[in-house]
């Protein structure tokens, strides 16, 4: 399938819902300003045939880090046990590229997912498109006069309308996929949810 990355300003193309799922969490992460799926082919020999291996992702980081790009493998725990052999001679061969290439490399399972946070992810990024400056601009006023306030609260506040609570609600969520409102993304987003300007 094709997921739709705000980041890239593109479609990224994936081959599992995992693959997916780590798009997601790199829209999420501070560090990462681009990546791309299946950079690069890297061709060896075994046996006295020549085999084709693609790398699934190409992380760059912020220029300010200092980091190097990173190479990422995105595969299920089950099924490097499974294939152990098999991708060991694989990984052999991004090695030797990472290390003419100045790359970092990293393997990535859905055990290294927090499955709350990922959730919250989802939610959240379904709002990344909004557009409607002024709605953004007063809830980012109103919302710094309190140090923390849970958002069915903020709402209170905003309005005793039911219909404008429900108007700005979205954009509540869209701030903190932009950043621009500090959640706890590591309990499950609701209306209870404490919220705070950055």
């Amino acid at each position: 399938g094709t997921f739709p990355s705000h980041k890239n300003k593109r479609n990224i193309f994936y081959e599992s819902l995992l693959e997916r799922d780590i798009y997601l969490l790199l829209e999420f992460n501070d560090e990462v300003i681009s990546y791309e799926e299946q950079p690069f082919k890297i061709y060896y020999q075994r046996a006295k045939s020549t085999y084709r291996y693609t790398p699934d992702v190409l992380v760059h980081y912020r220029p300010k880090l200092n980091k190097l790009p990173c190479v990422f493998e995105i595969k299920m725990s089950d099924e490097i046990k499974e294939k152990k052999v098999f991708f060991e001679e694989k990984f052999n061969q991004i090695e030797k590229y990472i290390n003419v290439n100045d790359l970092e490399f990293k393997m990535i399972t859905e055990l290294d997912i927090d499955e709350v946070y990922l959730e919250n992810a989802m939610f959240l990024y379904r709002f990344r498109e909004l557009n409607s400056p002024n709605v953004t601009k007063t809830i980012l006023e109103k919302i710094k006069l309190f140090s923390e306030i849970s958002v069915i609260d903020f709402l209170e506040r905003f309005s005793t309308n039911k219909f404008e609570q429900m108007e700005i609600l979205p954009y509540i969520w869209q701030l903190i996929f932009l950043k621009r409102i500090s959640v706890d993304m590591y309990n499950k987003i609701t209306n209870k949810s404490f919220i705070k300007a950055l």
